[in-house]
């Protein structure tokens, strides 16, 4: 004789109402809602355990910033004769002097780019000494203003650019000795551009899409 196994109406309703309950929060768990450029953070991190857009740009700063007061240390510890002179230049040729902590910056992000990378960065700055680094977009403006008067703080936003949306972040760009703040100096032109110990000289601008 067969053994029947009864569920009661109840319990099989309760069943049935718990898997229409992991149906609608697992269609939502790759869903995020974008904000307003001006807010910050962005966007709110991802439910379903990949790394946010903030946390990127967060960690490639992170390394940026590192290869930069690494190279600005010795580029400086050269300059004043507190290193040895390298047989090669960075170019590899012999007699050639070092390109500065900005240029060096620059080349480095503009090889990046040539390579395909889906991010950027660049150094940014209010009160640049090469034209070249002054803010390129309203966002950018903003966030170097920002960090400009919140030395301590960072400035996140949204924007499009090239048909794309992307999630930008502003760091201070805190000088690595005090001989990087008396070397700008010296080579601006002007009074107003000089900075003083504990000022922000500029900002490192982070992109990260949005979109692919």
């Amino acid at each position: 004789m067969k053994t029947r196994y009864r569920v009661a109406l109840p319990t099989a309703l309760s069943l049935v109402a718990l898997l229409i309950v992991l149906a609608l929060s697992t269609l939502g768990a790759g869903s995020s809602s974008a904000t307003s450029p001006s807010e910050a953070p962005t966007l709110p991190p991802p439910s379903n355990g990949a790394i946010s857009p903030q946390d990127e740009a967060d960690s490639l700063h992170l390394v940026i910033a590192a290869d930069r007061e690494m190279y600005c240390r010795t580029y400086i510890a050269r300059q004043t004769g507190d290193a040895p002179s390298p047989k090669a230049s960075a170019s590899g040729k012999p007699g050639e002097s070092w390109p500065s902590p900005c240029e060096m910056f620059r080349q480095a992000a503009e090889s990046i780019q040539s390579k395909g990378a889906e991010f950027s960065y660049a150094l940014r700055s209010l009160r640049p000494i090469d034209p070249r680094n002054e803010p390129q977009t309203e966002l950018e403006q903003r966030g170097l203003a920002f960090v400009n008067s919140h030395p301590a703080q960072n400035y996140f936003g949204q924007e499009m650019l090239g048909g794309r949306r992307y999630l930008t972040a502003v760091y201070p760009d805190l000088p690595a000795v005090a001989a990087c703040i008396d070397c700008h100096n010296r080579r601006s032109a002007s009074v107003a551009q000089r900075y003083q110990v504990g000022e922000a000289m500029g900002g490192i601008v982070v992109r990260v899409p949005l979109e692919f």
